[in-house]
């Protein structure tokens, strides 16, 4: 089976959770749209067991190229108050104080190769994942967002993403956050990592389109 999920913001529990309510093992396969790290703790013990595993695939998503921008080879004036801004302390201390030198090079080694789109075909279905937006822009494929009314974004695909918690676009902010489908796009993060008591993992099954919640 092939599952995707996306924004786990370092919430450990939830990810581990999850594998165990869809009972995922080595003959499946996960996609996670990005923003693996920040906001929460585990973001770091979460990337390494990405990096582990090899049925597991991590694409880039803005908190990232932020944790890039801040440490990697080719830092950008500002990257680290930005990054810190949006949740990335926990993640700037432990790749500086718990990580070893040789972890840190190999995570942010690892990030730099991540692509930040990705197209599948699963059964007659195709699909397009990317963590911000579909575009030919790498700015906007993680950091776009979509509306309630965006027309389908591409031709003969659905497209998959994350960034933009799920109440932004359903307007429901008192009820737990699920998937949200509109034309051609499908938005998959409900909120983990967020302070609300409604967040909530989800996970997609792209066989059959299945919707599981922790």
């Amino acid at each position: 089976m092939i599952y995707c999920m996306s924004d786990l913001h370092g919430e450990e529990d939830r990810f581990h959770a999850m594998l165990e309510k869809i009972q995922f093992s080595g003959q499946d396969a996960l996609y996670v749209i990005g923003d693996v790290i920040d906001r929460k703790p585990g973001g770091v013990p979460l990337l390494q067991e990405i990096m582990a595993a090899d049925n597991m695939h991590l694409l880039l998503g803005n908190h990232e190229q932020m944790c890039l921008d801040t440490l990697g080879p080719n830092s950008v004036y500002g990257s680290r108050e930005l990054w810190r801004h949006n949740g990335g302390n926990c993640t700037y201390r432990h790749l500086i104080y718990i990580c070893s030198p040789q972890e840190r090079r190999d995570i942010l080694k690892f990030l730099s190769c991540l692509p930040d789109h990705m197209e599948l075909t699963v059964g007659e279905r195709a699909f397009h994942l990317v963590h911000g937006m579909p575009s030919e822009d790498p700015h906007r494929r993680i950091w776009g967002r979509p509306e309630r009314d965006t027309p389908a974004p591409l031709h003969g695909c659905t497209a998959i993403v994350g960034h933009t918690p799920t109440c932004f676009l359903t307007g429901r902010m008192d009820q737990p956050l699920s998937i949200w489908h509109g034309d051609g796009i499908i938005d998959i993060d409900c909120g983990c990592g967020h302070a609300s008591e409604h967040r909530r993992l989800s996970c997609l099954r792209l066989d059959d389109m299945a919707e599981f919640y922790v």
